[in-house]
């Protein structure tokens, strides 16, 4: 994605912010908190720049360029343009382009970040800070920017209405009343997660409900939740319905969203922790390199990649390679999940041919997503489909390999490459003692004259 942005984005494009107010504190600390440990400080200080230029209503004739915001960041356009995308992702920054007389111009428009219970209503910002910095460090967060409120129970409310204490004719009012326009009310921020369909099998999820004591209606007011941990940690039907029973509230049947959220972390946690090793033999010993073999045990590398969510599958191939599982990657593949451009199954195929084919300790940001966006261009919707793919990168690398190898060849052919020692000047056949000028000659004389002298004085203590 930033590969395909580079081609369009200029250090001397224009661009223009909009933004009715700064944020406020409680926003910025909201910031700190809540957004940094997901998107990084980079991003953080683009959006706290791009703050510095807002403006209601900007002139789009007074504009600035792209290049102080690089020089006010120290960053390169490929890293701007990363940042950049993060805030987008999350909410945070609306980009439009457009064309005028002066060239090319970005609008940016800031979005208000959410704060307090918002985020944590946000099934997927939530999840993800929660995937990001664990669950200790989530709860402090959450009861910080959540406490719980003061209990008023055994008290009686006996505030005064405004009628009350100003009486006013009821014909009065309703006259003013009916003078004013009903005003719309604003729109409540658009959460993350969008409701999009998933692979969840509703029918079977709702019959599962319906023999459990988990009451449907309060499950389905609270689906998105029910689907972020579907798509993230590719839980089954009966594996939800199992951790909403232990969620839900007998006495009041509500469901704790929250703890249903912990409940699928700490289940999928213990579920790495005890089928790691055994999944990472199975990798390595019936799991072929998927670049290089047409082998019917490709079957077996399918059969995983089919079986296991993008996340499950990605902790196995950390644990087999014995490498670190940063949160960038959580992030990266979390949030290509969400966006649902390409099947679970190619998610995986994605994966595995970074990590193992490629045999990468990590997997760089750019090339995922610059490949998920190739491949879901290409109309990528099966395992085989990925596969092929891959295959079809390895060939078109082996042919240039391959294509350079014989230019190499046909520089070199014909030219004998003879290896000779080197030797010292004084051993050459053809070695002529310099001739020794009148300068040395001299200098020689006066020190053999010098060296007599000390002789003789020793000669002569004795």
């Amino acid at each position: 994605m930033v590969t395909e942005n580079l081609k369009n984005v200029s250090p001397k494009d224009g661009f223009v912010v909009v933004q009715e107010s700064g944020p406020s504190d409680k926003e910025l600390h909201g910031l700190l908190d809540l957004y940094v440990p997901i998107m990084g400080s980079n991003a953080y200080g683009l959006y706290m720049l791009l703050s510095r230029y807002g403006k209601p209503r900007p002139d789009l004739v007074k504009r600035s360029m792209n290049k102080e915001l690089l020089v006010g960041l120290s960053l390169g356009m490929r890293d701007f343009l990363e940042v950049r995308e993060k805030l987008e992702a999350l909410g945070l920054l609306r980009t439009f382009e457009k064309n005028d007389r002066l060239g090319k111009l970005s609008l940016y428009f800031i979005q208000r970040p959410l704060v307090g219970e918002n985020f944590f209503n946000d099934d997927l910002l939530s999840t993800l800070l929660l995937e990001t910095i664990g669950q200790g460090a989530f709860r402090k967060l959450q009861e910080k920017y959540c406490p719980p409120k003061f209990n008023i129970e055994g008290s009686t409310e006996v505030t005064k209405s405004f009628l009350d204490v100003f009486p006013i004719r009821q014909s009065a009012l309703m006259k003013s009343a009916a003078s004013k326009q009903v005003q719309p009310l604003e729109k409540k921020q658009q959460q993350l997660i969008d409701q999009n369909e998933t692979d969840l099998d509703v029918k079977f999820f709702r019959q599962l409900l319906e023999r459990s004591f988990v009451p449907e209606e309060e499950v389905f007011k609270n689906m998105d939740s029910v689907q972020t941990i579907h798509l993230l940690y590719g839980l089954d039907e009966m594996q939800l319905v199992r951790l909403l029973e232990e969620a839900i509230d007998i006495s009041s049947n509500k469901l704790n969203v929250k703890y249903f959220k912990m409940l699928a972390h700490n289940s999928f946690d213990y579920q790495m922790k005890t089928t790691s090793s055994a999944k990472g033999a199975a990798f390595s010993s019936q799991a072929e390199n998927t670049s290089t073999s047409s082998d019917p045990t490709d079957a077996q590398l399918l059969e995983f990649c089919r079986s296991l969510a993008p996340m499950e599958f990605l902790q196995a191939i950390k644990d087999e390679t014995g490498a670190l599982l940063t949160s960038s990657e959580k992030y990266m593949v979390s949030n290509l999940v969400q966006q649902q451009i390409l099947p679970n199954e190619v998610i995986n195929v994605l994966i595995h041919y970074i990590l193992s084919d490629r045999g990468n300790a990590s997997m760089n940001q750019n090339y995922f997503e610059t490949t998920a966006a190739t491949w879901s261009k290409n109309g990528v919707k099966t395992a085989e489909q990925a596969m092929s793919e891959v295959r079809k990168v390895v060939q078109e690398g082996a042919k240039k390999h391959q294509k350079y190898g014989n230019k190499k060849k046909n520089y070199r052919q014909g030219r004998a490459v003879v290896q000779k020692e080197q030797l010292p000047e004084w051993a050459q056949n053809d070695y002529k003692q310099p001739e020794t000028t009148k300068d040395q000659s001299s200098k020689r004389a006066d020190l053999q004259a010098q060296i007599k002298r000390r002789l003789a004085e020793i000669k002569n203590d004795n």
